[in-house]
């Protein structure tokens, strides 16, 4: 399987070279973009997940904790496609060749990439001091030292967690267009990504019931169901916050991203099925799911975690395309396709990197609920 993984990632970077240097070059940039920001942020927010089980002290699944900081392994594939990104920038970042005079300070070619590869850097090295400590010795319950360490670290990594995917979202996207400006887009991103590394979870968590690397309870699986849902709710409820302030303020340099976006065609078709199947399916079956007993089937679980991953995934092209190839539809060819496939076989092969380099023992016992 790993040879096939190989190919698609070989095909999508050779569909990517060929791409850049092709009269579409502002379109394979922004497809590799939006592959950039969601596969990272997929990596990233797994040992995120993690920290936050550690801090809250959440023992009902130590296997799905330990699931959780498998993702870890794309990390460094994502420092690599992050310093490619810097190859684009004119492409991408209109700022770059015609600076905005009240924005100079903040968006301009050397601070920008600073920030941006220094957060990364310090992110992931944290995340994989995180990870190292948690795969390693389990702690006695009488080592407070131990335990301290751990929470000092998970509040490290979460700080630079939400710091860095909330500059992601202002600096790799709404810079975009740098004309426009919403203080609550790099909150809104940090929760969206959020969501997906919930909805992924869930299917590592099924996957790995069924493949018999871990041994999950049905409870334990409720719960990671729980904390889809909720942040199904909160990854709206950020969205329309954002969207009812541009609303009633009616300021043209913010109404003009909205109603590019959700009243012009192709884009409000495209805009409509990512709130239907990136939320009122999941919310509909999660909320009939969570008011009754846990299922022994979770195949619908992972329909509709699927469902929530390609939503946002196509919500990133939403935001990304208009703002750079603003011309061109949203139909996408073969290239945008090997991109994205390309993409997904990366990150497949960089869990399975993990798994040999780190060895994560996965079924360990679960305590009674």
């Amino acid at each position: 399987m790993s040879v096939i993984w190989g190919l698609l990632a070989a095909l999508g970077a050779l569909a990517f070279v060929l791409g850049v240097n092709s009269a579409e070059a502002a379109r394979v940039w922004s497809i590799y973009l939006v592959n950039l920001v969601f596969w990272s942020g997929l990596a990233v927010t797994g040992p995120a997940i993690a920290g936050m089980m550690q801090l809250t002290e959440a023992r009902w699944s130590p296997s799905v904790r330990r699931l959780a900081l498998t993702t870890a392994g794309f990390l460094p594939a994502a420092f690599v496609l992050l310093l490619i990104l810097f190859t684009g920038r004119v492409v991408l970042y209109p700022w770059v060749t015609q600076p905005i005079p009240v924005k100079a300070a903040w968006l301009n070619t050397p601070f920008f990439w600073l920030r941006t590869l220094g957060c990364a850097a310090a992110l992931f090295g944290v995340a994989f001091v995180f990870v190292r400590t948690l795969l390693g010795d389990p702690i006695r319950p009488d080592d407070e030292r131990e335990r301290s360490r751990r929470n000092r670290l998970a509040v490290i990594l979460l700080v630079l967690w939400v710091v860095t995917v909330s500059l992601w979202g202002f600096d790799l996207v709404m810079s975009l267009d740098p004309r426009w400006y919403s203080g609550l887009f790099g909150g809104y991103f940090v929760v969206s990504t959020l969501y997906t590394g919930f909805a992924l979870l869930s299917i590592l968590t099924v996957l790995a019931n069924a493949r018999g690397l871990a041994t999950v309870p049905p409870a334990a699986v409720q719960d990671v169901a729980k904390l889809q849902f909720a942040l199904s709710i909160m990854w709206m409820y950020f969205f329309w916050s954002q969207y009812l302030v541009i609303w009633y303020g009616n300021v043209p340099v913010e109404t003009r991203f909205v109603v590019r976006r959700f009243l012009t065609q192709p884009w409000a078709v495209v805009s409509w099925v990512v709130l239907v199947v990136g939320w009122l399916i999941p919310f509909a079956y999660l909320l009939k799911r969570l008011t009754g007993r846990p299922p022994e089937r979770h195949t619908p679980l992972v329909v509709v975690a699927v469902f929530g991953l390609v939503a946002i995934f196509l919500e990133r092209i939403v935001v990304v395309f208009p703002s750079v190839t603003p011309e061109a539809g949203f139909a996408l060819g073969w290239r945008d396709v090997l991109i994205t496939a390309g993409f997904f076989g990366l990150f497949v092969l960089s869990r399975r990197w993990f798994f040999t380099r780190f060895r994560p023992v996965l079924n360990l016992p679960h305590p009674s609920h």
